[in-house]
């Protein structure tokens, strides 16, 4: 296997590579040292063949990657830094999957933190008013053919040093537990199709961070929720509106 940097290694958090990847019913776990971004990593794997459910994990990134072009360093110990390949699920579903990902996750962490966690649209994951993790998604396309997806998660484990403060899981959780509950959320989202079910607009809703507060983008007015195709549903001045990509921000007096 050729890695743009960084050396294989042959266990995470003190687990053995071949057990976390039995765990998480991943098809092939790649675990590094460090790199740049894992989302570079696994787009080179699946542009390799690599097959549905080949995840590359990192104990260091130099240039993590967000939306809108976001970079940052994710330190060695800190938390759980993931990049997942998709090729099941259905091109209607991409524009809900971040969702999907969200409600999978927040889930499984939710007993590690020891209380409810909270759903940020279109990709955020709090504890409290802080962030606690951040999910990324990117398609690959072929003409009209979908080739494959990568789903890019971080979740902070340990308390990170940075500015402004986010949220953590704290000593009740281990790394290799939190990368077990990752790809498993994200296979599990993978694994379905279309819009997202009333179930889950309903569950997204009990764990809204931004229900009934104001914004000012992607545009300005009250939330009231998403739609089942994972648009923003906001209450405008002009009357209900829906936005289907940018970052929200809550308005400050």
């Amino acid at each position: 296997m050729t890695l743009r940097e960084g050396t294989l290694l042959a266990a995470y958090d003190g687990v053995a590579r071949e057990l976390l990847q039995a765990r998480a019913g991943a098809s092939e776990l790649v675990i590094v040292d460090r790199c740049e971004s894992t989302m570079d990593l696994a787009h080179d794997l699946a542009s390799a063949g690599a097959v549905h459910g080949t995840a590359v994990v990192t104990e260091a990134q130099g240039a993590g990657r967000g939306r809108a072009g976001k970079t940052w360093v994710s330190a060695p110990g800190g938390g759980v830094w993931v990049s997942v390949v998709l090729r099941a699920p259905a091109a209607g579903s991409t524009g809900v999957l971040s969702l999907r990902v969200g409600l999978e996750l927040a889930a499984r962490l939710d007993a590690r933190a020891g209380e409810s966690l909270r759903l940020k649209w279109p990709n955020d994951v709090y504890r409290g008013d802080r962030k606690l993790s951040g999910i990324l998604v990117e398609a690959r396309w072929r003409g009209d053919a979908l080739e494959w997806i990568v789903v890019g998660v971080g979740v902070n484990v340990h308390s990170p040093r940075v500015e402004p403060p986010v949220a953590s899981l704290g000593a009740r959780a281990t790394r290799a537990d939190v990368l077990v509950d990752v790809l498993q959320a994200v296979l599990m989202a993978g694994a379905a199709t279309g819009d997202l079910s009333d179930d889950e607009v309903q569950q997204f809703a009990a764990r809204d961070l931004a229900a009934g507060r104001e914004i000012s983008a992607p545009l300005a007015g009250t939330v009231l929720g998403i739609s089942a195709s994972g648009a923003l549903r906001v209450r405008t001045a002009a009357g209900e509106a829906l936005a289907v990509a940018g970052s929200m921000l809550f308005r400050t007096l």
